[in-house]
């Protein structure tokens, strides 16, 4: 998934390797249909059986990694949780995903949604318990990193067919706009009709890197995973 061949032979001959791929594989592999998560596997389920399965559950708006089972499992599955969550997939009118101004503990640059007039950005619902809700508020770092707030359903356009008038969502406390009002949508999300310049998550991550005079290296990267204080640093930057 890496297509710098640079980056990737310096990432498949480093003893931390795995550490660099959480950060650069950001917002990493989902399946494009609805499915269920258990026990770290992604079920398929039937369009006309979503409703049964998502009934009396919050649902959750995903627009980074929490559509993708390998993050859903280092969330849920030994947390002494149900880790059964139901995730289903559509469209959302008039907004894209794009790059949160602050970077994760484990060096990735996160997700955010932003207003994007005329865009149709694929994104993803997750359908949690209030047990789950819970768990997920401390996983998102709310409020330190995200807020939690509702969004109305109106623009929503799942797969399936079913709707709602109300959808959590975690938006990023710090914002998404950039140095002269630069926004940066993921280029790993499919959009359609998108306004924003789009960037690979490593790309981001230069771009983070140059804004603090650093140069982008997967020492930078590792720096910002291990250095909370040069992490807060980077991201500081203007």
């Amino acid at each position: 998934m890496i297509t710098d061949p640079v980056l990737r032979d310096q990432i498949e001959q480093h003893p931390r390797a795995q550490d660099l791929l959480r950060a650069f594989l950001y917002p990493y592999p989902a399946p494009d249909h609805d499915f269920l998560f258990r026990g770290g596997d992604a079920i398929a389920i039937e369009p006309s059986d979503v409703a049964t399965a998502t009934r009396g559950r919050t649902p959750v708006l995903a627009v980074g990694s929490n559509r993708a089972p390998i993050q859903l499992a280092r969330k849920f599955t030994h947390q002494n949780l149900s880790d059964e969550i139901p995730v289903t997939h559509g469209w959302l009118s008039h907004h894209d995903i794009v790059y949160s101004t602050h970077i994760t503990g484990y060096g990735a640059v996160p997700a955010t949604l932003a207003p994007s007039p005329g865009t149709r950005v694929r994104v993803s619902v997750t359908w949690l318990t209030p047990t789950q809700l819970a768990h997920m508020h401390v996983t998102e770092s709310v409020p330190a990193h995200y807020s939690y707030v509702h969004f109305p359903g109106r623009d929503l356009d799942l797969d399936c067919g079913v709707t709602t008038d109300h959808i959590g969502m975690y938006q990023s406390a710090r914002g998404h706009v950039f140095d002269q009002g630069a926004v940066f949508a993921l280029s790993a999300i499919e959009a359609r009709d998108r306004r924003f310049t789009y960037l690979d998550q490593w790309e981001m991550t230069a771009l983070f890197a140059k804004r603090a005079g650093q140069v982008f290296s997967p020492a930078f990267v590792l720096r910002v995973i291990d250095d909370p204080a040069f992490r807060r640093l980077v991201v500081e930057q203007d």
